[in-house]
């Protein structure tokens, strides 16, 4: 295939590896960079994935579509939780939230559709868009850089009866920021007005530390017709490296996502699946921690911020990440975290690998180790310092 220049290798995965290269030569790196969650897998679903590997059918094929008795459960928490109004035909599992993305989107577009999507943003999104369709049309909306509120006003002026879809994120990577539920709702008439798809990333629903509710945009529908919903279990669960998802679709679209799997993954690992289909009903004891724990490690970014008064930043309110202004050091995304980890050992991410609009933010990971992040933010505070005196 003809790559499109904007597919290029994932700035954070990137990252990641250049952190890892770096620790192997013996250096201390405090990284605040991927979005990985910092607690342990729940014992119910390693236990569960033994007894799924002791299973002959684990070695074996399943369907593309996933195992109905998982796809069942998957539905049924889901009409529960979020109100969504859909049923097992629905539901796709797929190897990973990134692939279910992906198979939508290629089901989805025809040459010249748009797309539009909300920056700054999850740095698969775009190449994720060429891939699908080398000539689909990109359009973008930026969030406020003083609030990282998104204006309806803004949207509306993009979303278009030429718009094939528009993709949204929430709780939000990389501001950590949730859309309520009135602006989700208008988005949604915006949408039907325009015959546009919603695809609605939910990756990070459990994961919310703040006064907020999560609010799935599926939910406004009788059925599932124009709202796609993608989610999945390696953040809440602590299970990234299974790579399991899952999108709920409309039935007219399910058989272009069936085939698209057949051809490309042909199923979802039979003994991941197995494991959490054993496992059910998920545990949610962890998540109560762990977001607590995220509130106060919130608390204590804000404590950064307000000792850096050179600095501004988002206010996190769900997943792992919080968004930093760095525009008043002088530096761009790249010189500043080029900078802080060769003189702190601080990793962070550059805010142009997800929007060059968004060069003078870092994007920090709080899902590390409190005592951690409480030093990370002691190296910061002296860095910022050391710029003053330059």
């Amino acid at each position: 295939m003809k790559f499109n220049k904007t597919i290029e290798d994932s700035p954070t995965l990137q990252f990641a590896e250049a952190v890892n290269r770096r620790r192997q030569r013996g250096e201390e790196i405090l990284s605040l960079g991927l979005g990985e969650p910092d607690f342990a897998t729940p014992e119910i679903l390693t236990d569960a994935l033994a007894k799924a590997a002791a299973m002959p059918s684990s070695s074996r094929y399943s369907s593309p579509l996933g195992l109905p008795s998982l796809r069942q459960k998957i539905s049924d928490d889901l009409v529960r939780r979020c109100g969504l109004p859909c049923r097992m035909d629905n539901v796709v599992i797929t190897p990973g939230t990134k692939a279910a993305l992906q198979l939508v989107l290629m089901a989805l577009l025809q040459p010249g559709d748009e797309v539009v999507f909300i920056t700054p943003a999850y740095v698969s999104y775009e190449p994720q868009i060429y891939i699908a369709e080398q000539k689909a049309v990109v359009k973008t909306v930026d969030l406020s850089h003083t609030d990282y509120t998104l204006s309806m006003e803004r949207l509306a002026q993009v979303v278009s009866p030429r718009t094939k879809a528009i993709i949204l994120n929430t709780p939000h990577n990389p501001t950590g920021t949730m859309l309520p539920k009135p602006l989700l709702c208008d988005i949604y008439d915006l949408a039907r007005n325009n015959n546009a798809y919603i695809i609605s990333d939910e990756i990070y629903e459990r994961l919310v530390f703040s006064e907020m509710s999560h609010f799935s945009i599926g939910s406004c529908e009788s059925e599932v017709e124009n709202v796609i919903t993608v989610g999945g279990f390696g953040k809440s669960m602590a299970v990234t490296g299974w790579r399991v998802g899952y999108c709920v679709v409309s039935k007219s679209l399910l058989p272009k996502i069936n085939k698209l799997q057949q051809h490309i993954n042909t199923n979802t690992a039979t003994v991941l699946q197995q494991a959490l289909d054993l496992a059910w009903p998920l545990p949610t004891s962890h998540l109560e921690l762990y977001n607590a724990t995220m509130r106060d490690r919130v608390a204590m970014y804000k404590q950064f911020l307000a000792a850096n008064p050179i600095l501004r930043g988002s206010n996190p309110q769900g997943g792992f990440f919080s968004f930093l202004n760095i525009g008043n050091t002088g530096l761009n995304s790249i010189d500043f975290t080029t900078r802080l980890v060769a003189r702190t050992g601080v990793a962070a991410t550059a805010g142009r690998a997800f929007s060059p609009l968004w060069d003078d933010h870092v994007r920090l990971s709080l899902a590390v180790d409190s005592k951690i992040l409480a030093e990370a933010f002691c190296r910061m505070s002296d860095f910022i310092i050391s710029l003053k005196q330059c």
